[in-house]
């Protein structure tokens, strides 16, 4: 009688429990999903550059400062990046650098044009720049260039977009009130959704038409004015187009392929005068690298 070796018989009854284990699961063997690509993205909030002393502040730095800020992301390694390549890459159809960072000018003024322009050119890199329709519109019809306080005019604002350095971005045409009734683009006390959701359409979307003749390109970036949020603005901006929100919660992003979500109210960090550039940015770039490494 020939005999079975005793490892073949519990090596055959191993196999065999597999496969009936296999057969049993509907769908036969189970991978378990990748990850999903994401990016590290601090962001940084501008202001007002002026080279003006006695009016430098928590929203208000010099050229000076900002040249060194500049150079100090540019050695430390991070790429800034647009709005668009930030949308391809979740829409899965770009890359990002390794080291990522988005810079943006809140408000629009002429300062920008004429600091912030040139020194984001200075060193090839790129930025954001979120406009009150309201007052560019009315620096636009005035003969008062004053950088102090003026906004840049829709000139301006054509040459820094067509140049390829600022992406315009929405930051409403006249809501920009941080004080009641209404602040920011929050509800009225006692209004309705739909009183709301008209009003903001009205406004936001006035400056969309504004914005889009005066570059030539309808924003697909919004600014929040002073980061305050409301759940029901959010079907507007997305019926006005925008795929790509920006508020004031300091923090650094997740931005994830494939998911739309992650370029939502993304954080930004405000660069007040005051603070060495290294005293401000190395806290941040440890909170982007060391997320990034635990990854």
């Amino acid at each position: 009688m020939l005999r079975i070796p005793k490892w073949l018989l519990i090596g055959g009854c191993s196999l065999l429990a597999a496969l009936i284990l296999f057969l049993a699961v509907p769908g036969g063997i189970k991978m378990v999903a990748a990850k999903p690509e994401s990016v590290r993205l601090p962001a940084v909030m501008y202001h007002h550059v002026l080279n003006q002393s006695d009016m430098l502040g928590d929203y208000v730095i010099s050229p000076k400062q900002l040249d060194e800020d500049l150079r100090y992301i540019q050695e430390r390694g991070y790429t800034p990046v647009s709005a668009a390549e930030l949308q391809a890459y979740v829409a899965g159809e770009g890359e990002l650098p390794e080291r990522p960072i988005l810079i943006t000018f809140d408000d629009g003024y002429k300062s920008s044009f004429v600091y912030a322009y040139p020194a984001l050119k200075k060193y090839g890199m790129k930025g954001i720049l979120a406009v009150i329709g309201i007052h560019s519109e009315y620096y636009s019809e005035i003969d008062d260039d004053n950088v102090n306080y003026a906004h840049a005019t829709w000139d301006e604002l054509r040459q820094m977009f067509e140049s390829g350095v600022f992406e315009i971005a929405n930051h409403t045409y006249d809501m920009h009130e941080e004080s009641s009734p209404r602040a920011g683009v929050r509800r009225k006390a006692g209004e309705s959704k739909a009183d709301y959701q008209k009003a903001l359409r009205e406004d936001i979307g006035t400056n969309q038409q504004l914005l889009e003749m005066a570059t030539g390109k309808t924003p697909t970036v919004f600014a929040y004015p002073f980061g305050f949020l409301d759940e029901d603005a959010r079907a507007v901006l997305d019926e006005l187009g925008f795929t790509m929100t920006m508020g004031v919660a300091e923090r650094v992003n997740t931005v994830t392929r494939g998911e739309p979500e992650s370029l939502r109210e993304l954080g930004r960090y405000n660069r007040p005068y005051g603070v060495t550039t290294q005293s401000f940015f190395d806290p941040i770039f440890a909170e982007a690298e060391r997320e990034a490494a635990a990854k």
